[in-house]
C-alpha cells in the first residue's frame, strides 16, 4: 500500500509539474522599457520562453518608429535539473523624433498556440557616438538647402542636401540610401552623390546632393525632413594584419526648413500657366500647294519650366476652306528631368478651294520668374497658295443611250472558270482542349527526371550489392553487438553476467576473425584483449571468482581501440518527389463540355452573336482550339480578316493536325495579308512540316517526355541483367525495343516542336493591326522612340501593364503595343 501511496504522489507531482510549464509560455520584448536613442540604430529582442513562433510575427507600426527584423536565435539551458529553452527574434530600431513611443500590446501565433505580447513604452535619448560621449549631432549633421528663401508658385528652384561626419570617424556611406518625401513639392530624383572633404584639424568628409523642386500653389511650405543611414567607427577589433574599424548605425536628419511660395500676379489673356522660360518656333510646308494636297503646321515649344502643368498649346486659327487634322502632341523630355523639353504638335492642312491664304501666328503667353512678369512669345504663320487641282485622268465615259461602247481598256480574251479558292468551311464541332506547352526548364526537368530515376535505381543496384558482398559486414555487426554488450555489462547485476560475457566472447571471436567454436584467449593477438578473455574464462569456467570491476571500461577502450573501415555506400541524391503524377495527368487534358452551340446562331446568318459566343468560349478556355477556329470563321464572315486570321493562327498551332485549321489559316491569311512566322511554312507541303503538324508544341512536349521515360525504362531493364534481377531473355529484347522507340520519339519531338519557334512559347501573341511598338506605355504627348511594327508579327508578351503589353521579339528587341492589337496564342489576356 505504501508503493502505490508514493506512486500516486509521484504521479502527481508529475502531473503539477507539468501543468505549471504548459502555463509558463511567454512572448515579451528585451529590454521591457527604458529609452531609445534618437537617430541610432538600437536592438530589440522579442523573446519566445518555452515555444517558438509560427511564422514570421510582424510587430504593429508606431509613429516615428522604425522596425526591421534583423534574424532568429534559439537557447537551451539547464537550471537546478529543469530545461528551458527560448527563442530569440532580433529586431533593429530607430527612433527617429525625439519623443516617447508605445509599442502596443498584440498577439503572435506558436506552436503552443496565440499569446499576447505586452506593451512596452520607451523614452527618447539623446543617441551618443560608441562610449566616446560625443552627441550624434556633433559627430554627424544634414542640411537641406533650397536656393532661395522665396519663389513664385510654379517656378523651378534648385534644392542642395548634404551630409558630413567628422573625418576622425570614418564615415561609411554605403549602407544608406537618402529618404525625403518631396510633397506637396514636386521635385526630380536627386542627382547622384559628389563627396568632398574639407581640411584642418576638424577635418569633415561628406556628400553633396542636388535637385530642382516646384510648389504648384502659393503659401508657406515647411519642407519634410531628410533621413539618411551612415555607418560611424567607435573603435577597431582584432589585432595586426586582421584589425578592422566596427561601425555603429546612426540615421542623420537635417534641420526644418521652410519656404514662402508667392502666388502670381492676375493673369493676362490666353494664359494657360506655363511658368519658367520657353522658346517656340513655328514651320510650315509646303506653302504652294493644288487643292487636295496637305500643308503640314508644326509648332514647337520648348524651355525649362513646370512641365507636369503644361497640357499643350494653344488652338491656332485655321480658315474655314481648310479641313484640319490634328494629331496628338509629342513631348520630348530628357531622362529623369522633369522640368525640361519641348512640346510639338502637327497640324495636317488640306485646303478644299484654291486661292491665296494667310495663316495668322500663334501667341503663347508664359511667366518669367526670373524677371516676375508675364512675356508673350510668337510663332510665326504663314501666306499659303492653294492651285486649282489638275484634272482626273482615266475616267470611265458612259455612253449616251444608243450610242455604241467605247473601251477605256485592253480587251479581255474569254476564258474557262477557274476552281475556287480555298474558302470558309463550316463550324467545327466542340473537340478536346489543346495541351498547353510547358515552359522550357519545365519540359527539361519533366524530361530529365526519369533519367534520374534511371541513375537511383542503377545506385539502389549497386547498394545493395555493395551491402551483401562487404567483407567486413559481420565484423561491423560483432563490433556493434559488442558496444551494447559492455554498456548492459556496467549495470547488469552478477547473476546477468554470465550470459552477457559469452555474448561478448562470440562476438570478440568474429571481430578478430577467430573461427574456432571453442577458441582460446591465446589466439587474441591484442595483449588487451587476450587478458579481457582469459578474465571471462575464469568467471565462466573456473571457480565462483568475481569479474572484476573494472573489467566493463577496460573493455570498452579495448573496443574503442579496435576500429573497422567504416561501410562508405556512394553519395546518393534521393529526391524528395519521385514521381509527378500532376505531370502525367497533364498528358491527357481533360474535355470540357461546351454549355451552348453558337454554330446555330451562325448557320442563321446572326454572326456577330456567334462570334460573341466563341469569343466568350475561348475567353473561357484559351485551349478551345475548335472555339478559335469557329471564332475565326465569324470575323471573316464580318469581313475582320486581321483579327480572323490571328484566331485562326491560334487554332492552327493548337491543333496543327486538323485539315479545317490549316485551310482555314491559309484563307484568312490571303485576305489579311499575312500569315505569321513561321506558321507560313508550317502550313506548306515538306517532310519537316509534315512531321511537325502531326502534333502541336504541347503534344510534342509530352512525346518526347513519354519517350524520355521509354528509354530510363530500358536503361533500367538493361542495368539490372548484370545484377541478377532477371533470368529470361524477353525482358533484354524488350529493353532494346523501348530504347530504340524512345530515341526515335525523344528525336521526332525535338524536331517537331523547334519547327513552331516563338509560337511554342506559352506567352506568344500575334499582333494583327499595324502599328507602332512603343519604348513607354502610353499614347500620351510624351515623346518617345517607335518602331513601325507590321500585321502578323509575333512575339512574346512578358509584361502587362493596364490596357498594355510588353513584348519581346527573337531579335533582342523590345517594346509596348495596346493588349487589344494582339491575340495571346495560349493563353486568354490577363485582367
Amino acid at each position: 500500500m505504501n508503493i502505490v501511496r508514493q506512486t500516486r504522489v509521484a504521479l502527481a507531482l508529475v502531473a503539477a509539474a507539468l501543468a505549471a510549464r504548459l502555463g509558463a509560455q511567454t512572448v515579451s520584448w528585451d529590454p521591457p522599457g527604458g529609452s531609445l536613442p534618437v537617430g541610432e540604430v538600437s536592438q530589440l529582442t522579442l523573446v519566445f520562453e518555452d515555444c517558438s513562433p509560427d511564422g514570421d510575427p510582424a510587430p504593429p507600426k508606431v509613429d516615428g518608429l522604425r522596425i526591421e527584423y534583423q534574424g532568429q536565435s534559439s537557447n537551451l539551458s539547464l537550471i537546478n535539473g529543469s530545461f528551458s529553452r527560448s527563442v530569440s527574434l532580433s529586431y533593429g530600431v530607430l527612433l527617429a523624433k525625439a519623443q516617447s513611443v508605445t509599442i502596443p500590446e498584440f498577439r503572435v501565433k506558436t506552436n503552443k498556440g496565440e499569446l499576447a505580447v505586452p506593451q512596452v513604452r520607451f523614452a527618447a535619448a539623446g543617441a551618443t557616438v560608441g562610449s566616446s560621449g560625443v552627441s550624434l549631432t556633433d559627430a554627424a549633421s544634414a542640411v537641406l538647402a533650397p536656393s532661395a528663401d522665396s519663389v513664385w508658385a510654379g517656378e523651378v528652384f534648385d534644392l542642395k542636401y548634404t551630409i558630413d561626419a567628422a573625418a576622425t570617424y570614418r564615415p561609411n556611406w554605403g549602407q544608406g540610401v537618402l529618404e525625403w518625401d518631396a510633397s506637396p513639392l514636386v521635385a526630380e530624383d536627386w542627382s547622384q552623390p559628389e563627396p568632398f572633404l574639407t581640411g584642418g584639424a576638424r577635418a569633415r568628409k561628406g556628400l553633396t546632393y542636388h535637385t530642382r523642386a516646384l510648389a504648384l500653389s502659393a503659401g508657406h511650405i515647411e519642407l519634410k525632413p531628410t533621413s539618411q543611414l551612415i555607418g560611424l567607427s567607435v573603435g577597431d577589433f582584432g589585432f595586426g594584419f586582421f584589425q578592422q574599424p566596427q561601425y555603429q548605425q546612426f540615421s542623420v536628419s537635417d534641420q526644418p526648413v521652410s519656404i514662402d511660395v508667392r502666388p502670381l500676379p492676375p493673369e493676362p489673356e490666353g494664359f494657360t500657366g506655363a511658368v519658367g522660360q520657353f522658346q517656340i518656333s513655328s514651320k510650315i510646308v509646303p506653302t504652294e500647294v493644288k487643292v487636295g494636297e496637305p500643308i503640314t503646321w508644326t509648332v514647337e515649344l520648348s524651355g525649362t519650366g513646370n512641365w507636369p502643368e503644361i497640357r499643350g498649346l494653344p488652338p491656332r486659327e485655321v480658315p474655314a476652306s481648310f479641313q484640319a487634322i490634328q494629331p496628338k502632341p509629342k513631348r520630348t523630355q530628357p531622362a529623369a528631368k522633369l522640368f525640361d523639353g519641348s512640346l510639338s504638335e502637327d497640324i495636317v492642312l488640306v485646303p478644299a478651294a484654291s486661292g491665296t491664304y494667310t495663316l495668322p501666328p500663334l501667341l503663347f503667353r508664359y511667366f518669367d520668374p526670373k524677371s516676375g512678369t508675364y512675356r508673350t512669345i510668337t510663332a510665326p504663320g504663314a501666306v499659303v497658295t492653294a492651285d486649282p487641282a489638275a484634272p482626273a485622268t482615266g475616267v470611265l465615259v458612259t455612253p449616251a443611250p444608243g450610242a455604241p461602247s467605247v473601251g477605256m481598256g485592253p480587251s479581255t480574251e474569254a476564258r474557262a472558270p477557274e476552281q475556287p479558292t480555298g474558302g470558309l468551311g463550316d463550324p467545327v464541332p466542340p473537340a478536346p482542349p489543346a495541351p498547353a506547352p510547358l515552359r522550357l526548364r519545365a519540359a527539361a526537368a519533366c524530361a530529365a527526371l526519369p533519367f534520374g530515376a534511371f541513375i537511383l535505381f542503377w545506385l539502389f543496384l549497386a547498394y545493395q550489392r555493395a551491402r551483401r558482398t562487404d567483407p567486413l559486414r559481420t565484423k561491423r555487426e560483432a563490433r556493434a553487438r559488442l558496444a551494447s554488450t559492455i554498456e548492459a555489462m556496467k549495470s547488469a547485476p552478477a547473476p546477468d553476467r554470465e550470459p552477457l560475457l559469452l555474448s561478448w566472447q562470440r562476438d570478440t571471436a568474429v571481430l578478430w576473425g577467430i573461427p574456432d567454436a571453442a577458441p582460446a584467449g591465446t589466439r587474441l593477438p591484442d595483449p588487451a584483449w587476450a587478458g579481457l578473455w582469459a578474465e571471462a574464462d575464469r568467471v565462466l569456467y573456473g571457480p565462483k571468482t568475481v569479474l572484476a570491476a573494472d573489467w566493463a571500461a577496460r573493455a570498452e577502450a579495448a573496443l574503442s581501440a579496435k576500429s573497422l573501415k567504416a561501410f562508405q555506400p556512394a553519395g546518393l541524391f534521393l529526391p524528395r518527389n519521385l514521381i509527378p503524377l500532376l505531370a502525367a495527368a497533364a498528358l491527357f487534358p481533360a474535355f470540357q463540355a461546351r454549355a451552348a452551340d453558337p454554330g446555330a446562331s451562325y448557320r442563321r446568318g446572326d454572326f456577330a452573336e456567334a462570334q460573341k459566343a466563341w469569343a466568350s468560349d475561348v475567353a473561357t478556355n484559351p485551349l478551345d482550339w475548335s472555339a478559335r477556329h469557329n471564332l475565326s470563321l465569324a470575323l471573316a464572315q464580318q469581313d475582320r480578316w486581321a483579327e480572323a486570321a490571328a484566331q485562326a493562327s491560334a487554332a492552327f498551332v493548337q491543333a496543327p493536325g486538323e485539315p479545317a485549321t490549316r485551310r482555314q489559316l491559309a484563307a484568312t491569311g490571303d485576305k489579311a495579308g499575312f500569315v505569321p512566322d513561321p506558321l507560313d511554312g508550317l502550313i506548306q507541303a515538306g517532310p519537316i512540316e509534315g512531321l511537325a503538324r502531326l502534333e502541336s508544341p504541347g503534344g510534342w512536349q509530352r512525346a518526347g517526355i513519354a519517350s524520355a521515360w521509354a528509354v530510363a525504362a530500358a536503361l533500367c531493364l538493361l542495368v539490372a541483367r548484370p545484377y541478377g534481377a532477371y533470368r529470361r531473355r524477353w525482358p533484354l529484347a524488350a529493353a532494346w525495343v523501348l530504347f530504340a522507340a524512345g530515341v526515335a520519339g525523344i528525336a521526332a519531338s525535338v524536331v517537331g516542336y523547334r519547327a513552331y519557334g516563338i509560337a511554342a512559347d506559352t506567352r506568344a501573341v500575334v499582333i494583327w493591326q499595324a502599328g507602332s511598338l512603343r519604348s513607354v506605355p502610353t499614347e500620351a504627348d510624351v515623346s518617345q522612340k517607335t518602331t513601325v511594327l507590321p500585321a502578323g508579327s509575333i512575339a512574346v508578351a512578358n509584361k502587362s501593364f493596364l490596357g498594355w503589353m510588353r513584348l519581346s521579339f527573337p531579335n533582342g528587341e523590345t517594346g509596348w503595343v495596346l493588349r487589344s492589337e494582339a491575340v495571346y496564342l495560349w493563353q486568354a489576356p490577363p485582367d
